[in-house]
């Protein structure tokens, strides 16, 4: 196969994929888990002491911002840790380690349009992640600075004071993306909201929560007006519902700079902040452009492009990343997917053809020389088909009852999905073999074979180095044991149609597979 070249480090954008997917069956798995659990204490080992500890947030965000991204990582290690493996004295302390990564205060916020994410602000960073770190394990949290709920304060009013207007030649053009803009501030408000806090705090950060829903209706009404001004340029008949700027005359579908980043957040809230039979209808909508960012992908091959109208690149191949490209609808549909009133009442069949195509594509071209990171790298891409293990396996009578749907609305009488050869497996299979891959990427592997993959730029970050890597690999440890458990229920039981959901082990590893750092992907339960 042709390798097509990046222009920047002479390495080739992938490499041809010659691996093969991991066996699904108890004695794999278990192994599976081994190796991921001795990666991320090994990993974990590495950042330590390969990440100098700072005075400073570094002038960024979650994104790449070291310090805050690597400890907003062993937070949520910390969550997951009871699945890391038997603890004893040699345990890693995860709260710990990002202490050693958490300033007491600072550096002062200043409110800007596109300065409203903590995923690509630093001041809002530094603020969300002590917010978050003042909660272990379930307990009431305390001790919030007012600075810091002074901070989220005026972000939120900045926000709604933004109102839904924002044109092309605005200065305020992308405010409404992940990473720089007000979905990245609904993301870590949705995060915050789900945990309690002492009484005082509790009080201080009511309003900032009662704001949710008109921060969902701006966002959504800036969708809505930038499909307007898309019709007005293009013709109604190439708009979106809900479709938000990017730069001067584009509109971007990636997951940190675009249309599917905010649509999955947004599927984060309560179904009432996004349709309470009234004011709020707002579902018809995303669905609409679910479907429509599907149509693309399908008449793509499987491809999304990073934005519409496309861009003129000098990239000879369509992007395979979760920030442009096929992982990011499919975190999307993932997520979608999670939401039974909005599967049942507008799943389309061009979803699975899109979750097909889409996911071919990632195999085919998703070893990305780029390495093991989440939004350029091999872990990223994994981590969508991870969530659609799930679906497939746990969702299947949800699934069933979405079909059924859509031949009584639509009077069908032939089958309403072309996926066949998908399922469980299918994606677990993948997923796994793609992060055990990981292991061989810098600064991970320092060996001689981990050359031919790029060293990220920030190498120990959330985003683009180890520490998203390691958040990836103890997901996939928590998924692999819920599969684990699926499979002794059903050995025990000796039918396939045991109650898991009733399982108390089971539900809390549902439960601790926490989504995509600042994307989400597991619902409205408030993730890390």
């Amino acid at each position: 196969m042709h390798q097509p070249q990046s222009m920047a480090t002479q390495r080739p954008q992938y490499y041809r994929n010659t691996l093969q997917p991991i066996r699904i069956d108890r004695e794999t798995l278990l192994k599976t888990v081994n190796d991921l659990r001795q990666a991320v204490r090994y990993g974990s080992d590495l950042i330590q002491t390969g990440m100098p500890q700072s005075d400073d947030w570094d002038g960024r965000g979650i994104y790449n911002g070291s310090p805050v991204g690597i400890a907003l990582a062993f937070l949520r290690l910390e969550r997951q840790a009871p699945y890391l493996g038997e603890r004893d004295e040699s345990s890693l302390d995860f709260r710990r380690l990002a202490s050693q990564f958490i300033l007491p205060k600072g550096p002062q916020f200043y409110p800007q349009p596109r300065q409203l994410s903590p995923i690509g602000s630093s001041p809002l960073a530094a603020t969300v992640i002590r917010i978050l770190a003042s909660i272990s394990n379930g307990d009431v949290a305390s001790g919030v600075s007012e600075d810091d709920i002074f901070n989220i304060q005026s972000a939120v009013a900045l926000a709604l004071e933004l109102g839904p207007v924002i044109h092309h030649k605005s200065r305020d053009m992308g405010s409404d993306e992940v990473l720089y803009g007000r979905a990245g501030l609904l993301w870590a408000l949705l995060n915050i909201r789900i945990h309690v806090f002492d009484a005082k705090t509790t009080e201080a950060l009511l309003p900032v929560f009662e704001a949710v829903p008109r921060l969902v209706d701006v966002i959504i009404q800036a969708g809505r007006q930038g499909s307007r001004d898309f019709a007005k340029i293009h013709g109604e008949q190439h708009a979106f519902p809900l479709m938000w700027v990017l730069h001067e005359g584009y509109y971007g579908l990636g997951a940190v700079h675009g249309i599917t980043g905010i649509l999955t957040v947004l599927l984060g809230c309560r179904l009432e902040e996004l349709d309470d039979g009234a004011a709020r209808i707002y579902l018809p909508w995303i669905a609409s452009t679910i479907t429509e960012i599907c149509r693309i992908c399908i008449f793509n091959n499987g491809h999304l492009p990073t934005s519409i109208p496309s861009r003129p690149s000098s990239r000879p191949f369509p992007l395979v990343q979760i920030c442009h490209g096929s992982p990011a609808i499919l975190l999307l549909l993932a997520c979608a997917r999670t939401n039974a009133y909005l599967t049942s009442n507008f799943w389309q069949p061009e979803w699975d053809e899109a979750i097909r195509l889409a996911s071919e594509r990632i195999w085919e071209e998703g070893l990305l020389s780029k390495g093991g990171g989440l939004c350029h790298g091999m872990a990223g891409n994994a981590w969508p088909l991870l969530l659609l293990h799930d679906c497939f396996e746990y969702e299947v009578e949800q699934m069933e009852e979405a079909k059924r749907n859509v031949r009584e609305r639509t009077k069908a009488t032939t089958s309403t999905s072309n996926v066949r050869e998908l399922s469980s497996d299918y994606f677990l299979s993948r997923a796994l073999a793609f992060l055990l891959r990981a292991l061989e990427t810098p600064p991970y592997s320092r060996a001689l074979s981990s050359h031919r993959y790029r060293m990220p730029d920030s190498p120990f970050s959330l985003f683009e180095g180890l520490a998203g890597t390691l958040c990836a690999w103890t997901e996939a440890c928590v998924v692999i044991q819920a599969r684990l458990r699926k499979m002794e229920l059903e050995e025990e039981h000796k039918v396939p149609s045991t109650p898991i959901r009733d399982d108390e082990v089971f539900k809390r590893l549902m439960l601790l597979q926490l989504g995509f750092p600042g994307l989400g992907g597991k619902g409205p339960r408030g993730l890390l």
